[in-house]
């Protein structure tokens, strides 16, 4: 059986998938297949919309709905009619406009999919949990457009047919991650490809509206030695940016063990010497405030390249909500696990960048939300402000732990809330952190809009960096220098030298 991988993108709490990111999702997918020696192709949302008929320009602005496509139309013509199989990957569980690509509807899905009907069509969901079932998504579902719909890790249906399985099988994973640098021949852009190092939350019970809570699954790290063989795979077929991410807390790897971290990133770089990024994904402050956390904190920063970020889901400096909701310790615990990654990582490096600095997620409309809950969250940004730095505010709505947006009150008061943090932390932040005349290397050229260029670097959430007035080619390399601030998280930039 012909089978074709429809990649249309993840962005789950536990890992990216939006490019520049590859999920373990279409990956892992693509392994399980090829490991079973079943033929596949892949293709993403762009490659669709490019065979459609969408333009790559409109005036001076790349498209972004079509930037990442992957092959010429008539090739992908010819893979759509040869394909038995096809198998959606999406699931994206905030509401984020992407600089550089945008995840398909359900409703637009069905328009470029409608004269594939005959073909078996497979929903490969990334969100959701076990009681979340195919019946309760039909409100939102094309009629009649998939087969089957199928939820948990995916490589699960290929070798087992579990339709609802989120647990690890990390014995089989060790041979289908390897099989997965299968894939990297057939995306010809750079990407960052996430590693999943651990499943499930090391709190019980968790934040209350997580869906690490709703799934209860136990924490379970992956072994050293099967992790370092998916990635030695994937490095001798190019890939060079990696981000150790799909789990809630890399702090919590084999229970917070330091010599086990360092064991992890001391293997890794032994196999894959020529590494040009190497990032880590979520943290829970409370185990950063420990001694094995600040060991970690330590290793981290020594083995992984510059730019770094600990996102920390802190959601919420008001005690009432962070009461009522279980939020992953306490205020006293997020000040200090901030004040221990800055002490360890604020050092600027050679790329123009601080090694590893902490991140603050903030999320508006939790329970027990009040007037003052906006009050405690700029009194705790107003010090770390004046003490620390801080990478990456990311403040968002609510979702529900399956991804849609809850009411239009709530919808209505957020863009208030989100605009006071910006001005009196966000954006003073960011100058911060970039002081005027920084000069930032390896900076990528990813979007251009109305003939400005818009560059990033190859790491965890960078800042975009504006070059006025100037169409450079895609994916080329540029140092830069700051030269002003456009808002929270966009500088202004001005060229240096091409890399």
């Amino acid at each position: 059986m012909k089978n074709l991988i429809i990649d249309c993108y993840t962005d789950e709490p536990s890992g990216l998938g939006a490019p520049p990111y590859l999920s373990v999702h279409s990956r892992y997918l693509a392994g399980a297949l090829k490991f079973t020696n079943q033929e596949y192709e892949y293709i993403n949302i762009d490659d669709l919309r490019f065979a459609s008929g969408e333009e790559l320009w409109n005036d001076n602005t790349l498209n972004k709905r079509v930037i990442n496509h992957t092959k010429e139309i008539t090739e992908t013509e010819n893979i759509l009619l040869s394909a038995e199989r096809i198998f959606v990957i999406m699931g994206c569980f905030v509401d984020y406009s992407y600089l550089s690509c945008e995840p398909p509807t359900f409703t637009e899905i069905e328009k470029l999919l409608s004269s594939y009907r005959n073909k078996e069509i497979i929903l490969m969901y990334a969100l959701g949990s076990k009681i979340i079932s195919k019946e309760e998504l039909d409100k939102t579902l094309p009629k009649n457009l998939f087969d089957k719909v199928i939820f948990g890790n995916f490589y699960n249906y290929i070798l087992f047919g579990n339709e609802n399985d989120y647990l690890p099988h990390y014995e089989a994973l060790s041979k289908i991650s390897v099989c997965s640098a299968d894939i990297v021949k057939r995306l010809p852009r750079p990407l960052i490809y996430e590693i999943e190092t651990a499943t499930g939350c090391n709190r019980k019970p968790g934040c209350k509206f997580c869906i690490e809570s709703i799934r209860g699954i136990n924490h379970t790290s992956r072994p050293v030695d099967d992790i370092v063989a998916e990635m030695k795979s994937l490095y001798s077929e190019g890939v060079r940016y990696f981000r150790l991410g799909r789990q809630p807390n890399f702090f919590a790897y084999f229970n917070a063990l330091p010599n086990k971290v360092e064991e992890l990133f001391q293997k890794i770089w032994t196999n894959c010497p020529e590494i040009k990024v190497l990032h880590i994904d979520n943290v829970s402050p409370h185990n950063v405030n420990t001694s094995s956390g600040k060991k970690i904190a330590e290793i981290v920063a020594k083995y992984c390249t510059s730019g770094n970020i600990a996102p920390f889901g802190v959601e919420s400096f008001d005690p009432k909500v962070r009461s009522i909701n279980n939020l992953n310790g306490s205020v006293e615990d997020i000040m200090k696990s901030i004040e221990i990654i800055n002490e360890i990582g604020s050092k600027i490096t050679d790329e123009g960048t601080r090694q590893f600095l902490p991140g603050i997620n903030i999320i508006y409309g939790l329970e027990g939300q009040s007037e003052n809950t906006l009050q405690y969250n700029l009194e705790a940004f107003s010090y770390i402000l004046e003490h620390y730095y801080v990478r990456r505010i990311f403040v968002r709505n609510l979702t529900s732990p399956h991804g849609e947006l809850f009411g239009e009150k709530q919808k209505s008061g957020f863009e208030t809330f989100k605009t006071k943090i910006v001005d009196k932390f966000s954006l003073p932040m960011l100058k911060k952190v970039y002081p005027m005349n920084t000069i930032l290397k390896h900076e990528r050229v990813e979007m251009v809009i109305n003939g400005d260029s818009i560059l990033r670097q190859m790491e965890t959430c960078p800042e975009r960096v504006v070059i006025k007035n100037k169409i450079l080619n895609l994916d080329d390399f540029y140092t830069i220098k700051i030269v002003g601030y456009i808002s929270d998280r966009v500088l202004m930039g001005e060229i240096i030298c091409k890399e």
